[in-house]
Formats: C-alpha cells, structure tokens, sequence
C-alpha cells in the first residue's frame, strides 16, 4: 500500500505526467508492464510500458525529487529496455535532462514514429485530455498543453 499511496503523491505532484487512478488501478499499474526501482525497501522510481502501434513506449517516468540527478533515471530507462521485448522502443519527452538521458542511451530522436503509432499516440492523448476535463484538472491540462509543440519522439532500435 505504500507504493501506492507514493505513486499516486508523484502523479498528482507531477503535472507532466498521467493523473493518478484509484488505488486498485494504481496496484494493477504497479504490478504490471512497469519498472521499479527501491532503496532500502522504499520504491523511488517508476516507469511503466506499454504497447503502442509498432513500438513499444516507455511511458510516466517518475523518479522522486530527492534521488534526481543521481542516474537513477538513466538506470530506470536502462531496466525498462531490458524488460522490453520488442524492437521498436519509443519514449516522448519535453524534458531536456530525460532527453539527455535517452540520447546517451542511444535512442534517436524521430519525427514521424509510423501510422499506427501516431494515430494511438493521438488517441491516447485526446483520451487524457477528456479524463483530465472530467476531473475539472485544469491546471494539469494547462501545463501538459502549454508545452505540447516541445515533445520529441525518441526511439531505440534494439537489435535482435
């Protein structure tokens, strides 16, 4: 229960990402397709997976502030692509340190990421913008828009 009450801390503190769920959906989140990293028992970071089009993404990058600029980020990336069984991973970010992170990991950035991939990653957005408005989350959808034109699409291309 305490990872989920921490994830759930990190989504609603950081606006760029997903709004966070219920507990039951943020326990189902936490033990699926995701990555986790503790310290001394305690989770710090977390990202999850998922499938989109041809690509498999790593998506809600979370790393708590205390443990920021110490590489757990660059090794949270690092456990996800080990995870990922595909070949075509994407990451999208507007954040320059993430970015950095996924140019010295190799992945590239790209501009059109395929048909199917792009129309899901529309989707996808449209789909939280709508929860987001639900919500009434207006602050949240401002700064996930205000900076909408900044995202880069990244990709690895992991050798078979």
């Amino acid at each position: 229960m305490e990872d989920v009450r921490w994830l759930k801390s990190m989504l609603r503190d950081e606006l760029e990402v997903r709004p966070p769920s219920s507990d039951k959906k943020e326990t189902r989140f936490l033990t699926g397709n995701c990555v986790n990293i503790y310290r001394e028992s305690t989770l710090i970071a977390y990202a999850e997976m998922r499938k989109v089009g041809s690509h498999t993404e790593i998506s809600t990058v979370l790393v708590d502030s205390k443990y920021r600029s110490q590489g757990i980020g660059k090794e949270l990336i690092e456990m996800a692509i080990d995870k990922i069984e595909n070949n075509k991973i994407l990451c999208c970010t507007k954040n320059p340190a993430m970015a950095t992170v996924l140019q010295n990991l190799k992945f590239q950035s790209i501009g059109w990421p395929g048909f199917s991939t792009a129309a899901i990653l529309t989707f996808n957005t449209f789909a939280r913008l709508i929860s987001m408005l639900i919500r009434l989350e207006f602050k949240r959808i401002w700064r996930q828009g205000k900076g909408i034109h900044k995202y880069e699409r990244y990709e690895l291309k992991k050798l078979s």
